[in-house]
């Protein structure tokens, strides 16, 4: 193929880069630029491991690893990769580091998946940026190395636009089976991953290059692909009447009591400016218009705006309408804006490049000032003890500190009770984390007021004749005569307090229980 007849988007990804010497050397050559990629990857992986090592798992990481003990098709909660993956890990090595392995080499897939994508539309100059701009973006740094679905789904979703740009390019009759297999395994990962379904169709069909695949047996034949991958979600739903349908579709589709349009849409969207960085997230939105407007005559930008706001409009939509929603929830549509916020650095020019450079620069000083202090935070509360408005509840370094005295106060407890002995929570976090500090022993039970995972292990109500040692905490308070109905409990009896140096964040509650008929110990 020559240059005349090379796709648009193949030759501006070739074209010379045009962001001036002061941001960046104009002359570096591609092969420098995906040196450089390289080694910031490599240090953003060390940085990675630096945090993951020094900090105990978070509670709803432990909730997914406690998972990984009973290995199912799938889960209540979300498919059954994240449990998967973390058996396999769990295998190799115990304690929060190895939990944190396959997040953290996740997270290094992402980022050579996009400095690949966005080179691919832009150049490897923008890949560079790409990369940059994750490594400044909150959310993706901490998901970098926290377990979670999202961890997984990032890379797929990378590499299904990858996939799909290449349906531009190449006529193989297995390239659409290859998307299907891609999109099969992330939905896997997390539900949010049938949002590609809608993003490729909408993606062939408004590309002069690509519709020709919408007359192909093979295109429709992907969903066949990605349907049989994802069997075991399906079969373990219909098997257990799609609890997990019930879940995310009917049973956290309500805002909290009293809580209006307005609220909610106030509580979403700060989460978005604060998890997304407060002056990225400006920036996404600016790169969104700009994609819109640069779409009709820049199949790079159509792509772009495709493959970000139907689903940011989706995800959005549903996380107002969800009083329990997650700021991460929407990453998969902030990914094409990454690289069309890439592209511009690398492409634009005038009074829009100066904006850019300005706001590459804030965002990088705000993101590394905030890792300073957060590694501070890590090793001292001097930061926390200076701010007055501190709360323990909100800081997510709270959840892993004291987790070795629970387990030694839970320990003891059940000895004393005798043997046979359970214990017990009524939060799904509190409940996992509670499972995998005793490891199991004893056994832990979940009577949460919710339905969660623990009610699909029959490891819901402890059993009526056994004696259990109950918990809960400042953060997870319950109602111990409603979670326990057969057991007769006494007064908290023991309090394990979680002390900074004088500053204390956690409390954690002790009661022994007593089968019914007979007497509390």
């Amino acid at each position: 193929m020559n240059a005349a007849t090379k796709d648009p988007i193949e030759r501006l990804s070739h074209s010379p880069a045009v962001l001036p010497a002061r941001i960046v050397p104009r002359a570096i050559a591609p092969a420098t630029w995906m040196d450089g990629a390289a080694i910031l990857i490599m240090a953003l992986t060390a940085v990675r491991w630096a945090v993951a090592t020094a900090t105990g798992l978070s509670d709803t990481e432990a909730y997914y690893a406690s998972w990984s003990r009973v290995l199912a098709l799938s889960y209540y909660d979300h498919p059954p990769l994240v449990a998967w993956s973390n058996w396999l890990f769990s295998r190799l090595g115990g304690g929060a580091a190895w939990v944190r392995v396959g997040p953290i080499l996740y997270a290094a897939a992402f980022d050579a998946l996009l400095y690949r994508l966005t080179s691919r539309l832009f150049s490897s100059r923008a890949g560079f940026f790409a990369v940059a701009i994750v490594a400044a973006t909150p959310v993706f740094f901490f998901t970098g190395f926290l377990l979670n679905p999202e961890a997984l789904l990032a890379p797929l979703w990378v590499l299904f636009l990858l996939l799909l740009v290449d349906l531009r390019d190449h006529d193989e009759r297995w390239r659409p089976l290859a998307i299907g297999a891609v999109v099969g395994v992330a939905f896997l990962a997390k539900y949010t991953a049938i949002l590609a379904l809608p993003v490729a169709l909408l993606a062939v069909a408004t590309s002069a290059e690509s519709r020709r695949w919408l007359r192909r047996p093979s295109f429709y034949f992907a969903g066949v692909v990605a349907l049989v991958i994802t069997a075991p979600v399906v079969a373990w739903n219909a098997l257990h009447g799609w609890p997990s349908l019930q879940l995310h579709l009917a049973d956290r589709m309500s805002r909290a009591a009293g809580e209006s349009l307005a609220a909610a849409l106030w509580r979403v969207g700060s989460a978005q400016l604060l998890y997304f960085h407060p002056v990225l997230s400006p920036a996404f939105a600016g790169v969104l218009g700009y994609a819109l407007w640069h779409a009709r005559r820049d199949a790079r930008y159509r792509l772009i705006a495709v493959a970000s706001l139907p689903v940011l409009a989706f995800l959005l939509t549903m996380m107002v309408r969800a009083g329990d929603s997650e700021p991460h929830w929407t990453m998969v549509g902030y990914v094409p804006l990454i690289v069309g916020a890439a592209g511009v650095l690398d492409e634009s020019t005038g009074a829009l490049q100066r904006t850019a450079q300005w706001l590459f620069r804030v965002s990088l000083v705000v993101s590394a000032v905030v890792l300073v202090a957060y590694a501070f935070h890590l090793r001292s509360p001097a930061l926390a003890k200076a701010l007055p408005e501190y709360n323990p509840v909100a800081d997510p370094l709270t959840e892993t500190l004291g987790w070795d005295r629970v387990s030694a106060a839970v320990a003891a407890h059940a000895s004393h009770l005798g043997p046979g002995a359970v214990a017990a929570a009524a939060h799904n976090v509190l409940c996992g984390h509670l499972q995998l500090a005793v490891d199991d022993a004893p056994h832990v039970y979940c009577p949460s007021p919710r339905r969660t995972e623990f009610d699909f292990i029959a490891r819901r109500s402890p059993p009526a004749d056994v004696s259990v040692v109950f918990v809960d905490s400042d953060r997870y308070r319950a109602d111990v005569v409603a979670s326990l109905p057969d057991h007769t409990c006494g007064p908290v009896i023991d309090d394990v307090v979680v002390d900074r140096t004088g500053l204390v964040v956690e409390r954690y509650h002790l009661r022994d229980c007593a089968p019914r008929n007979q007497v509390a110990p």
